[in-house]
């Protein structure tokens, strides 16, 4: 169905990726899987989440803005194809 990739340090929480199948898109199964990140990180007293996000990728864009995600900086050239990364934060 998908899945939540995610490499927790001391203090923050980077989302690697998160991957519904094409299928099974717009059910709420990716907002069910951070969902469940943000109570398991509640428990951790774990207070931000970083990610990068694709400029071209409007829908997720718009979807982690949902949740309060803010734009915090570019990183040029990030993918292999040279498309920018929007990296953005949440504090929780």
């Amino acid at each position: 169905m998908g899945y939540l990739l995610a490499l927790e340090s001391i203090d923050f929480v980077d989302i690697l990726n998160i991957a519904i199948h094409p299928n099974l898109q717009r059910q709420n199964l990716g907002k069910s899987l951070l969902d469940e990140l943000l109570q398991r990180l509640d428990k951790n007293k774990v207070h931000a989440i970083l990610l990068e996000v694709r400029v071209s990728n409007v829908s997720a864009i718009h979807f982690y803005q949902q949740y309060g995600f803010e734009w915090i900086d570019t990183r040029e050239k990030y993918y292999s194809n040279l498309e920018d990364a929007k990296i953005l934060h949440l504090l929780i």
